[in-house]
């Protein structure tokens, strides 16, 4: 079996390729750059994909794969030791549903799962079950509504400050402070909960950004989409 493993995101495409021999190659497209996918994979007999880019990309990259089993995921309420609380279940993003997965078989126990991608996601994983989590604008997307829906903030980059004394300085502090903090009061309300320390597992673009500013050394985990495809294959095809 020559496995394909998609996660169609908001702003990239990530893949792995896992061939028969076992060898693993990963790489990464833009939107614009979807039709170049079969030319990178090679020879693929499976496929499992997380979209939620929308139906018009999803299209461009089945077209590719005519002859392929295809397996589009979609979150449900129980898939490989994990059980969701989520009301429809089926409304959990395929992406944050793979993550958790993927979070679960790594030995994510009492755990909050953070995705820093174009948008966050915070989401509280208890020995197996997910019990819901929160979803917020990413850095750059905090960045551009402060420059777009206000006279005098301009886009600007800054750095991270304790006492921001510029304009750059002050937006870039306060878009990271907001996004860290919500992450801690999640990892808090987990560890009331079940009265037993909580760990973090963070994966997504800003990941490293983000890992020096947690009060507690997270696990980084290059993509957890990726790593519970693998596990979700493992399952429907074997």
């Amino acid at each position: 079996m020559n496995l394909l493993l998609i996660d169609a995101g908001n702003t990239r495409i990530k893949w792995r390729r896992i061939g028969a021999d076992g060898e693993r190659r990963n790489g990464y497209l833009s939107h614009a750059q979807v039709d170049q996918l079969a030319e990178l994979t090679g020879i693929i007999s499976h496929i499992i994909i997380s979209n939620v880019a929308g139906a018009a990309l999803g299209a461009r990259i089945n077209q590719q794969y005519p002859s392929c089993a295809q397996y589009i995921l979609t979150a449900s309420t129980q898939q490989c030791g994990v059980h969701s609380h989520y009301q429809p279940a089926t409304q959990l993003g395929s992406d944050r549903w793979a993550a958790l997965i993927g979070a679960h078989h790594l030995g994510a126990n009492n755990s909050i799962i953070v995705s820093a991608g174009t948008a966050i996601t915070v989401d509280a994983l208890s020995h197996g079950e997910f019990l819901g989590g929160i979803i917020m604008p990413g850095t750059q997307l905090m960045h551009s509504t402060l420059s777009q829906n206000t006279a005098q903030l301009p886009r600007a980059d800054g750095y991270i400050s304790e006492f921001p004394s510029n304009t750059a300085d002050a937006i870039t502090t306060g878009c990271m402070l907001a996004l860290t903090s919500a992450i801690t009061a999640m990892q808090e309300r987990l560890t009331t909960r079940n009265t037993m320390p909580t760990d973090i597992w963070l994966h997504g673009g800003d990941a490293t950004t983000f890992s020096p500013l947690l009060p507690h050394t997270p696990h980084l985990v290059d993509n957890l989409v990726l790593t519970g495809l693998e596990v979700i294959a493992h399952e429907v095809y074997t």
